[in-house]
């Protein structure tokens, strides 16, 4: 069995996003970080919010060469022709089946992370803490079950940024 991956920038209080999906407060290093690991992937994995906003705010499909994957109630699939498939039915079975042949990043995603984690696909999540409170936005991590996670890596970059990386051990 391959791996599920994922890397995400949160808030202290816990959001990935402001109210309004703007992640302008994400210092560029850690947008440069992130953005290598998708650089690196073979396959890409994300909800349906995160493939529209990079859609309509890097003025198209960034990851032409990538297969990638969007986990959706729907197909809005606007690049077709460039490597996006849209998964709507069933849509974790199928991320389990593709999990059997090829390792997967998810790109950002608070509700799909959750899914993920619920139904035990994901193997490792990497957080990049920012020390800056939003307030309100878009939560990190919805209701899931109790689970452990073994630290595996962690240090202090540049501005207090700390970059944890986990892996998942057990439900409780």
């Amino acid at each position: 069995m391959k791996q599920i991956k994922a890397y995400i920038a949160v808030s202290l209080d816990g959001f990935i996003a402001t109210p309004d999906h703007e992640l302008d407060w994400i210092p560029e290093s850690v947008k440069n970080l992130i953005g290598k690991n998708c650089e690196s992937a073979d396959t890409l994995l994300m909800g349906a919010n995160t493939y529209t906003y990079i859609f309509e705010h890097w003025g198209g499909w960034p990851y032409k060469s990538k297969r990638t994957f969007v986990v959706s109630s729907r197909d809005t699939n606007v690049t077709p022709d460039c490597g996006v498939e849209f998964l709507t039915d069933n849509q974790l079975h199928s991320v389990r089946e593709m999990k059997s042949d090829t390792d997967m990043l998810v790109v950002g995603g608070g509700k799909l992370l959750t899914s993920l984690i619920k139904v035990r696909l994901l193997d490792s999540l990497t957080v990049y803490a920012i020390p800056v409170m939003l307030g309100k936005g878009v939560p990190f991590i919805g209701e899931t079950f109790g689970s452990e996670w073994e630290l595996l890596e962690s240090n202090v970059l540049d501005g207090g940024i700390t970059r944890s990386t986990y892996q998942f051990l057990k439900s409780i």
